[in-house]
């Protein structure tokens, strides 16, 4: 394939993104909120059948993981899985802190509480789970909440994402962004909470660790920062109920490993970290992000 090609292809994506995202926008300010989920559900099942490389990627992935699973089993848990993420972009779309209220219920939210308490903040991480952007609404409303995330293409799409998460109270870092170094010393001096998302292979600081039994190149950034800042590090996630309704866990503050060996004490904490991330995911499958590349590279 030429450069051309692989670049006109790139900007059709690019612009096709545009114009679902729009789409569903505007489709959203007139549904009411139940009929928004059901058509949600609807586009899951829809992308499903029209974007073989996603599903083709999730079932490989997940016959790679539950390999004494059947491909039945993979199969209907791919295919729920696209019809939860549908469900959770139309759903987050039409959220209101008052729906919310109702919509969410947590479990150990002491544990947070009691974390902020000592006064130095808290690291609280969590992976793409359930729907995490409900996750960080549900304790944005509550608490103060700063989220680190990587800036996304198309502009537009990044603009709607921190527009959302403004309107729940959480304040977006974007990494690389003049200021956002200064503004993570700022969260723990203050006693707020900095939220991160460690379980996607990106391009930045991170090291191979085990998830799922094979290994996984994993973001080190909030082992380091943990380590680095003494603030307490809470695992959290967010599922979603036959009912509709969804649940948001809590545990910790987890104990690190302080060795005095900082660069293996980075690389064994996020392992630490990694394996909640697993716990969860392995309870709930068709509530994580399958078509992701999560073990692209390899060591």
């Amino acid at each position: 394939m030429s450069s051309r090609t692989v670049r006109a292809r790139k900007t059709f994506n690019r612009l096709s993104l545009q114009a679902v995202i729009q789409s569903i926008r505007l489709i959203s300010w007139v549904l009411p909120y139940w009929l928004a989920v059901r058509l949600g559900a609807a586009l899951g099942l829809c992308a499903y059948f029209l974007l073989p490389r996603d599903r083709n990627r999730a079932i490989s992935h997940l016959g790679m993981v539950y390999q004494d699973q059947g491909a039945a089993w993979i199969r209907r848990t791919a295919r729920r899985n696209f019809i939860h993420l549908g469900r959770s972009l139309l759903e987050l779309m039409v959220m209101t802190p008052r729906r919310l209220e109702r919509s969410v219920r947590f479990e150990g939210l002491d544990n947070l509480e009691h974390a902020l308490q000592q006064g130095k903040g808290a690291l609280f991480y969590t992976g793409h789970i359930g729907n995490w952007e409900l996750l960080g609404a549900a304790v944005g409303r509550s608490f103060p909440l700063s989220a680190v995330a990587v800036p996304i293409v198309p502009e537009n799409v990044n603009d709607l994402l921190l527009e959302l998460r403004a309107r729940f109270g959480i304040k977006t870092i974007l990494r690389g962004r003049p200021g956002a170094s200064r503004e993570l010393i700022r969260i723990f001096r203050e006693n707020r909470i900095l939220g991160m998302l460690i379980d996607q292979d990106t391009d930045v600081e991170s090291a191979f660790v085990d998830f799922m039994g094979r290994p996984a190149w994993t973001p080190t950034a909030a082992a380091s920062i943990a380590l680095k800042f003494g603030a307490a590090v809470l695992f959290g996630y967010i599922r979603r109920d036959q009912d509709g309704h969804h649940v948001v866990t809590i545990e910790g503050p987890l104990v690190l490993t302080r060795t005095g060996n900082e660069e293996q004490d980075i690389v064994t904490n996020t392992a630490q970290f990694t394996r909640k991330i697993e716990e969860a995911v392995r309870r709930y499958p068709e509530q994580w992000v399958w078509m992701h590349r999560r073990w692209r590279r390899q060591p």
